[in-house]
């Protein structure tokens, strides 16, 4: 089980040596998603290897849907591979918090418990997105799900704005439909294509169909901020704080939460989880495990997970702080690729 204490951010890769492999509900409206056409040539191996050289590459996501990068990547000559994160702000009385790496999320969460209106999110402006693709030839955006946030809206402004300054450039926004931190093999899966050479275009129809595959499933610490934001229905809201109803969750086809499991105190919460993902089809791989100051808790969970399917690699991780901030102290959020 691989256990990570710190955040992603801005960190280079070059694609080399990926060896590793992510409801078909995640999906990813045609409607709502907006990716340049521009198409690249494929005409012999000479052709490949310059297309591979000379175009620097930018993976930027925003603070709510993370990709879990891998290392070891360096050394492939003339492949720039950047990721990046924007942040959301959570905003306490007069306070805001970024959402990047040393945000206190202890801090936030008591100061949003102590708060009358429980505070608020601003997702990245389109200006954040763009100093985040920078003058990166091919950029790939991802967004947390559009039905809970304006983020895929405003780097979709971002992406009108750099190709109108540069028609040539090729940038894709994509909305996840979910949340969380994304499993490494959605990155190999880019890199390698990158590495085969293999046209813009092509590379995210693969990832756009990677992306669907993934699976969001968590356990919620606390309901309060999910009520107040409007991401759930106060009534039930009220009957859990009256009753100590716990709640298990996934990312609906349209990347809404939906309540899959209710019950009564945390003591069911592993069990609920394990019944969940049997129920989504989970049958070992790649799992990404991100907790809010629960490290404990989703190591306990990681070892029941690969006590039930042998052939499991989990990663532990902390969540982002928005992620934290809608599923409260303890929470639980868990993807993995179908």
């Amino acid at each position: 089980m691989h256990i990570a204490h710190g955040g992603v951010i801005e960190m280079k890769r070059n694609a080399h040596d990926q060896n590793e492999e992510q409801e078909g509900r995640l999906e990813v409206d045609s409607m709502t998603q907006e990716v340049d056409s521009k198409t690249q040539s494929m005409g012999g191996e000479s052709d490949r290897e310059q297309r591979k050289s000379n175009h620097g590459w930018k993976l930027v996501s925003d603070s709510g849907c993370s990709l879990l990068v891998p290392d070891g990547l360096d050394g492939l000559a003339g492949i720039d591979i950047d990721y990046a994160e924007v942040p959301f702000t959570i905003s306490v009385d007069n306070t805001d918090y970024i959402d990047e790496p040393g945000i206190d999320i202890e801090k936030m969460l008591e100061h949003i418990a102590n708060c009358r209106s429980g505070g608020r999110t601003s997702c990245p402006s389109p200006h954040a997105w763009l100093e985040a693709w920078g003058d990166a030839e091919n950029v790939i955006a991802f967004t947390l799900s559009a039905a809970l946030s304006g983020s895929y809206n405003s780097a979709i402004a971002a992406r009108h704005m750099a190709l109108e300054k540069n028609p040539g450039r090729n940038i894709a926004v994509i909305n996840t439909c979910g949340a969380g931190v994304f499993p490494e093999q959605l990155a190999n899966i880019i890199y390698e294509g990158i590495e085969d050479g293999d046209s813009f275009d092509a590379i995210v129809s693969v990832t756009d169909k990677a992306v669907r595959e993934i699976q969001v499933m968590f356990a919620l610490g606390s309901l309060d901020n999910l009520i107040k934001a409007g991401r759930l229905n106060k009534l039930v809201g009220y009957a859990a704080h009256r009753f100590n109803i716990s709640a298990i969750g996934v990312a609906s086809p349209g990347g809404r939460i939906e309540l899959r499991h209710k019950f009564r105190g945390m003591k069911k919460t592993y069990d609920k989880l394990i019944d969940t993902l049997r129920e989504t089809g989970f049958a070992g791989g790649e799992l990404v495990i991100s907790h809010c100051m629960n490290e404990e808790g989703a190591e306990k969970l990681g070892h029941l997970i690969k006590a039930e399917w042998l052939d499991t690699d989990v990663s532990v991780v902390p969540a982002s702080g928005l992620c934290s901030y809608y599923m409260g102290k303890d929470g639980l959020i868990i993807t993995y690729h179908e």
